[in-house]
This record gives C-alpha cells, sequence and structure tokens, in this order.
C-alpha cells in the first residue's frame, strides 16, 4: 500500500473514530442524566471523552476536506454538536470553553498552557466573561484548597454561584474531571502554585516547592509539573511564599514563566514582604493582589465580618479581591453572601476581571510595617506567614 493510501486510511479510521465517539458520548451523557450522575462524575467522563477527541485531531479533521468539530457540552446533558471551528474544543453550552488544543503544549510532564499560533491566551479564553461597562463596585472572591476533599470539592463546584473563582491544588485526584465540571458550570479556575515560606521545610506546601537560593536552579522544572496537572485554568496563584516571594530574580522568573505562557497571576496577599507586583510590572505579567483572607478565623460572625470589609473597600476603591478556603463554614456564608450582593448594588466578578483593570503596572508602595505576634493557628485557620528569621 502506498504512504497516500495509508494516510487515507488512517484518516478515514479516524473520522469513523471520531463519530462513533460522538454517538457513545451522547448515549452516556443521557444516562447519566436520567440517573441523576454526580457533576464530578459527568466531569471525569467529559474530560475522558475530550481526550478521545484531542487524539483524533493528531491524524486530522473530522470531516473530509473540513476543520476539526467543537464538542459542546453541558454537565449532566446529552452532548451538543457546535459548528466546525478552528480546533477541537470542549465548549459548555453557556460558552464557557472547557479544553482547547491550540492552547495546549503536550509535555514530558502533561499538557501545559501556550499562546496559540493566532495569539489567544488562556487568561482570556479561560476567562469568565464580564461586563467591563458595569459602573457597580466589583468584587472578586477565590474559594482555594480545591481538589483534595472529594466531598468538599463537590460541594463547591454544585452549590456556589459561578461569579465565584476557584483554585485547585496540584495534588488531588482527579482532577481534571473537577476543574472541566467547575468550567462548565462557568467558574473561572486557577491553579496553585506551591512557594517556600520562610519557614520551610517545617511548614512545607507540597511536593515541587519552588524553592530560593541554590535549589531555584530546578524551579524550572518544578513549576512545569505543577502547571502539567489539568488544563483549562486562567491564572497562577501562590501557595504560600513568604520567602519565595521575597526573592526578586526568583519571583520575576516565575512571572516571566507566566506572562510567556499566558497565564495571569495571583497574590493571595498573605505576605508583606511580596515582590510580586513589582516583578509583573517589570516583565509584563497580568497581576492582582488580593485584599483579605476572609476565613482567617472560620467562624460564621469572623467570616460575615470580612465579607463586610470586603464590600466596603469594593465601594471605596472600585474593587476589591477577597481569598476564602474551602472550609463548610465558609461555603455556607458566601453561598448566602453572594445571593445579597444585587440588592446591595455590588457585581460579583471573575479574578480575570480585577487582573485586567492593573495589567503590567507596578506602582510603589510603603515598606511594610512591622509584624505583630501571631497566636498559633488552629488546625482550619490559616495563620499568616511569618516573616524573615531575626
Amino acid at each position: 500500500m502506498t504512504m497516500t493510501g495509508i494516510s487515507a486510511g488512517i484518516a478515514l479510521g479516524a473520522r469513523s473514530f471520531l463519530a462513533v465517539t460522538r454517538r457513545l458520548a451522547g448515549v452516556v451523557f443521557a444516562v447519566l442524566k436520567k440517573q441523576k450522575t454526580s457533576t464530578l462524575a459527568v466531569g471525569g467522563i467529559a474530560t475522558f471523552f475530550s481526550a478521545l477527541l484531542l487524539g483524533v485531531t493528531l491524524f486530522g479533521s473530522s470531516e473530509p476536506g473540513g476543520a476539526p468539530t467543537v464538542l459542546k457540552i453541558n454537565a449532566g446533558s446529552p452532548v451538543q454538536m457546535a459548528a466546525p471551528g478552528s480546533g477541537t474544543s470542549l465548549i459548555a453550552t453557556n460558552g464557557s470553553v472547557i479544553s482547547d488544543p491550540a492552547l495546549i503544549e503536550i509535555s514530558t510532564d502533561g499538557p501545559l498552557p501556550r499562546i496559540s499560533r493566532d495569539g489567544r491566551k488562556a487568561m482570556d479564553v479561560y476567562a469568565r466573561a464580564f461586563d467591563a461597562n458595569d459602573p457597580r463596585p466589583k468584587i472578586a472572591l477565590i474559594v482555594s484548597g480545591l481538589g483534595l476533599s472529594a466531598s468538599m470539592t463537590q460541594a463547591a463546584v454544585d452549590h456556589l454561584p459561578p461569579g465565584i473563582t476557584f483554585a485547585f491544588t496540584p495534588y488531588g485526584v482527579s482532577l481534571q474531571g473537577a476543574v472541566s465540571t467547575a468550567r462548565a458550570n462557568g467558574h473561572e479556575v486557577l491553579i496553585e502554585v506551591p512557594l517556600e515560606p520562610y519557614d520551610y521545610p517545617d511548614s512545607d506546601p507540597g511536593q515541587n516547592t519552588l524553592l530560593t537560593g541554590t535549589a531555584a536552579v530546578d524551579n524550572p522544572a518544578r513549576l512545569q509539573w505543577v502547571m502539567s496537572r489539568f488544563t483549562g485554568y486562567a491564572g497562577l496563584i501562590n501557595a504560600q511564599g513568604s520567602k519565595f516571594l521575597a526573592s526578586e530574580p526568583d519571583v520575576r522568573a516565575m512571572m516571566q514563566v507566566a506572562a510567556t505562557r499566558g497565564l495571569y497571576f495571583v497574590d493571595s496577599g498573605q505576605s508583606d514582604q511580596s515582590l510580586a507586583r513589582e516583578a509583573a510590572g517589570v516583565v509584563g505579567t497580568s497581576f492582582v493582589r488580593g485584599d483579605l483572607q476572609v476565613d482567617r478565623m472560620p467562624s460564621m460572625s469572623a467570616i460575615e465580618a470580612e465579607l463586610a470589609r470586603l464590600e466596603v473597600l469594593a465601594q471605596q476603591r472600585g474593587t476589591a479581591l477577597g481569598v476564602a478556603s474551602v472550609y463548610p463554614v465558609t461555603l455556607n456564608r458566601v453561598i448566602v453572601w453572594a445571593n445579597g450582593l444585587e440588592q446591595k448594588g455590588i457585581t460579583l466578578v471573575p479574578v480575570s476581571a480585577l487582573a485586567a483593570t492593573k495589567r503590567s503596572i507596578a506602582t510603589p508602595r510603603p515598606a511594610p510595617a512591622p509584624r505583630r505576634p501571631v497566636a498559633p493557628a488552629t488546625p482550619h485557620s490559616p495563620a499568616p506567614e511569618p516573616g524573615p528569621h531575626p
């Protein structure tokens, strides 16, 4: 058989396989809907079919002489096909892009974000839409720590309003399924990057933590591993990192990677010595810094007080960013709080809405105030990160 015949046979086989996969996906999701299967389970199966479809694109178009098709999906609903597009993408029926192969680079560790050939970036494609002309005060809220507890992750995905931004740890199980489901529900997603705190390794953020000093030569490989855990995220957010974020060359190198790969960066705001804003401004990375950790004291009254402070900040400055953890009490309070924002004349926006307004801005700031002694944290309360040892 000639090479032309072999190529044609592969393409024909790929097209036939894709057609069968589409039909099978539709049947499976119809059954899942009738049986009321959990959204995370649906997300996992959606990820499986996405991988199959992505593999098919390596052999050719889904239609003879045409472009690959776009697969539309809504968690718990049958698959619907969209008009042909420029790549085989997984798109929710609400318009959220779950996966776009044009934004994926395959590495030895797994899929990495990249800027597409036509200039599209993950921070834009995977961002939740918002009305930039809305004059009301804007609040963005990140719920972090998702992916470690399957039950708490599913509770967040099932019950939090889509305006809340999710930050997933790189250490969970079945992360891609959970992330895909969150994207299908309209949430913007971040990935947490473990960074060295001052008391490392007594306080260890996790595997492949980015380090300062001589160990920094390993940081590119460590960061690549972290970023390859799943796809569909628009930006990075630090997990701890008081020492790392105070090391200018190290944080600048991380910001360069974020910019090169089309991502924005969120500084959680827990370190007074952080140089992340300055480094982002030098490199040109889209950046935003958190204003409050709303559940540092994980009690109902304390969380409500911090959320009220977040509202005051937004009314005074126009925007505010809060960071929270995936605690049961936090989810309960955030659901009630978010449902009441419209009546207060405040709009809930994704983090990208704030990062876009502060892109590449490095404003001078005063030296950090002396740190006050901090009481030991409770098992469910993240304490402020310690400063440098005297």
